[in-house]
């Protein structure tokens, strides 16, 4: 595997599971990708972490256009807190064509307080919904590489249904100072 240090352009066009192994959780390339994409075409995004790029997404769309209100409607977005909620997520996500990016795609399957078996029953469960959907249209998971038990465990299941895996390296840490007005 290769790693990159930016996502290819081309990444929403093509039809199947592509899946992002990131060292750390590539913010910076992911709202680019977000913010390329919607320029152009509806995007399909599912949170299953907190993180959502907002503030910095429309300041990305803002230095491509003036309209950032249209390309932001072209954005839908759905928060999946649990695993349960993922998977119904990805299993009734409208048949309109749109690629779907699935963001921390792991991240929910690492709660303690749901037993290990049912995390690993809603993994596989997932899993088909991802490979149903990839299908016909382009879906990128994206996952942080973990040193950990957990990330051990789930890993192997995505990557088996993965069509395409990329590495991508770790952003340098950027120092910005805030805009005055």
């Amino acid at each position: 595997m290769n790693k990159l240090s930016k996502l290819p352009n081309d990444i929403t066009r093509l039809r199947g599971f592509t899946l992002i192994l990131t060292e750390d959780r590539a913010r910076t390339s992911i709202t680019e990708l977000i913010a390329k994409e919607i320029l152009s075409s509806p995007l399909f995004v599912i949170a299953a972490s907190e993180w959502l790029p907002a503030y910095k997404l429309t300041h990305a769309i803002r230095k491509k256009t003036l309209e950032v209100r249209s390309a932001l409607d072209r954005l839908y977005t759905v928060r999946s807190s649990t695993c349960y909620r993922l998977f119904d997520s990805l299993a009734n996500i409208p048949s309109k064509g749109e690629p779907i990016l699935v963001l921390d795609f792991l991240h929910t399957f690492y709660d303690d307080d749901i037993p290990l078996r049912v995390r690993f029953f809603k993994l596989r469960q997932c899993c088909r919904q991802l490979k149903r959907l990839s299908f016909y249209r382009p879906v990128i998971g994206t996952t942080q590489e973990m040193q950990t038990e957990a990330y051990e465990k789930f890993i192997p299941a995505l990557r088996s249904i993965a069509d395409r895996t990329l590495n991508l390296e770790s952003e340098p840490e950027q120092i910005s100072q805030p805009e005055l007005l």
